[in-house]
């Protein structure tokens, strides 16, 4: 099958990360895949990570309703390609709409979505909801990363349910866990630390970056170390607050290799106000962590209370907190929780099975259009 990924996407992330997965599972089992990244020098050395996967990689973007080159450049590619399945990766719901409606003027035959980050909705005008139920008309399928997100397309814009499947996120499986002890010494983070408490994502509000230093300050543990690896506006800010509140921070940065980094902690902990299904979270999972997690977007699916991680309510650093003394009160808790972490990624949230899941989407898209003979019908 010939398989066009397009993502806009200026910035790495989860979404990228994604894409990467998903090629590198579809050129494993014999597709065609090509897989279209901004002209962002940011993602350069994801573009890169991806091309060697065997996925062939071009660079184009399509900037907004006004960029008619950029949508002539897309219509161009698809008119020479001709993809069974062209799909897009949206990282806000009305992302892409223009290239979404370039794409099928020229000819698209097939084209499937995934919303990884539908609730985040930065750019509200009075006619988005419009403008997303009238691209609708033009997709095929709608994938939702996870059942909450499936619930708020179908809420918020009208997207109708037999239109939207539901596939889970999933990651690589880690080839070995390296020993706590010798994964800080070689990250330069502190063995004395007691618990080493970690976070890997954007270092942003949203993430609930404040309250996890707030809840790891209140835990009171004299020995407790954070280490918050990733890159974002918060950085000086969580640095500043920290000297104030005595705690020790590490700020590593965006880390390339997240195993070892994940294999030097004792918790991870995500108390974000806004989630999807985080990969950074998944990762953990597999890892073997004690997960603290807020109670938002699809965690919940993947974490379940007591067996494998302690949920929170977003925007309470006191839970933090409570959650972290228990953890550390009780080493026994937290080595149930972190088998119980693995053992629920290695069931339900491996890269194999999202592809096959999204493989078999897309055999339903095509198959079902040559028995139907017609295009889908309105949003």
């Amino acid at each position: 099958m010939r398989v066009i990924h397009f993502t806009g996407a200026e910035v790495i992330g989860g979404l990228l990360h994604h894409v990467r997965l998903l090629a590198r599972e579809q050129v494993a089992a014999g597709h065609a895949v090509k897989v279209i990244f901004s002209t962002a020098a940011a993602v350069d050395r994801e573009a890169e990570a991806c091309a060697g996967t065997g996925a062939g990689v071009e660079r184009m973007a399509v900037k907004g309703k006004t960029d008619l080159p950029g949508m002539a450049a897309l219509g161009r590619l698809v008119e020479r390609e001709r993809p069974e399945i062209l799909h897009f990766h949206l990282s806000s719901p009305i992302e892409a709409i223009p290239a979404i409606m370039a794409a099928k003027v020229a000819g698209a035959r097939h084209i499937v979505t995934t919303e990884h980050a539908p609730t985040w909705f930065p750019l509200e005008k009075p006619y988005s909801r419009a403008a997303k139920m009238a691209a609708g008309r033009f997709v095929d399928r709608v994938i939702a990363v996870c059942r909450s997100d499936a619930r708020f397309l179908q809420e918020r814009f009208g997207v109708p349910e037999k239109r939207i499947a539901v596939i889970l996120n999933g990651v690589a499986a880690p080839d070995a866990i390296e020993p706590r002890d010798a994964a800080r010494a070689r990250l330069g983070l502190p063995l004395d630390a007691s618990p080493l408490v970690g976070f890997l994502g954007a270092l942003e509000e949203k993430k609930g970056v404040l309250d996890l230093l707030e809840g790891a300050a209140l835990a009171g543990l004299p020995a407790l170390a954070l280490a918050m690896a990733g890159e974002g506006p918060l950085g000086g800010a969580l640095r500043e607050r920290a000297g104030k509140l005595g705690l020790r921070l590490i700020l590593p940065g965006r880390i390339e290799k997240v195993e070892p980094f994940l294999a030097s902690l004792d918790v991870f902990a995500l108390p974000s106000h806004q989630e999807a299904m985080p990969l950074s979270l998944l990762q953990a999972m597999w890892t073997g962590l004690p997960v603290v997690a807020s109670r938002v977007g699809g965690i919940p699916e993947a974490i379940e209370e007591g067996v494998s991680g302690l949920l929170i309510e977003a925007g309470r650093p006191d839970q933090i907190a409570g959650a972290l003394g228990r953890l550390h009160a009780s080493p026994a808790l937290a080595a149930r929780l972190g088998e119980g972490a693995r053992a629920a990624a290695s069931a339900g949230f491996s890269s194999a099975r999202m592809a096959r899941e999204v493989e078999a989407l897309y055999r339903e898209v095509v198959l079902g259009s040559a028995g139907q003979g017609a295009a889908p019908g309105p949003a």
